[in-house]
């Protein structure tokens, strides 16, 4: 299993840099992983980026996401407002080892 995102230490526009729990900074530049996307409007990704929805992720201490930017449908069968993640293992596969 690959570390996870301990904590964010910087956001800038569609970059984060991340300390690991391996206790390693790296960075994620979203800007290229997601770079088919920029276009795309009705892709969720592109709610994520533009630079005022793109500094409002968090982590919780495993993987980065932003909150209320997808949606799910929950147990009554109501739309309800879901977090938009990605999976650790994708972050640390599109990652840069900084220190």
């Amino acid at each position: 299993m690959n570390p996870r995102v301990n904590e964010i230490l910087s956001i800038e526009p569609f970059t984060i840099k991340a300390l690991w729990s391996d206790d390693k900074v790296r960075t994620i530049d979203f800007g290229s992983f997601l770079s088919d996307y920029f276009q795309k409007e009705q892709s969720i990704y592109f709610k994520i980026l533009n630079e005022e929805q793109f500094r409002k992720a968090k982590t919780d201490g495993k993987t980065i996401y932003w909150e209320n930017v997808a949606e799910m449908v929950d147990y009554d069968g109501k739309l309800v407002p879901a977090p938009l993640d990605f999976c650790p293992d994708v972050l640390f596969a599109q990652s840069e080892l900084i220190s």
